[in-house]
């Protein structure tokens, strides 16, 4: 599967990830909803780091598992 090429595409595919595999999102969820706020936990973001990395083919370092980079759809997407 070809990578993303551009952060909004890196957005929509994170979301679908988010949606489908981690949280029950309600419809008003976006790239800037904060995740934490909708139910993103320790054992999710473990969950979430691996989704990424095989959906995306990248190797997230511990370095950028960070509350910050995790705070939302958008901040997830730049770090990636």
């Amino acid at each position: 599967m070809a990578e993303p090429v551009d952060s909004k595409e890196k957005q929509t595919k994170i979301m679908k990830i988010i949606s489908s595999e981690i949280l029950e999102t309600d419809s008003d969820f976006d790239e800037n909803t904060d995740l934490y706020s909708v139910g993103l936990d320790s054992m999710a973001t473990m969950q979430l780091v691996i989704c990424i990395e095989q959906n995306f083919g990248v190797k997230l370092p511990a370095n950028k598992i960070t509350k910050e980079n995790f705070s939302s759809v958008a901040a997830l997407a730049r770090i990636i």
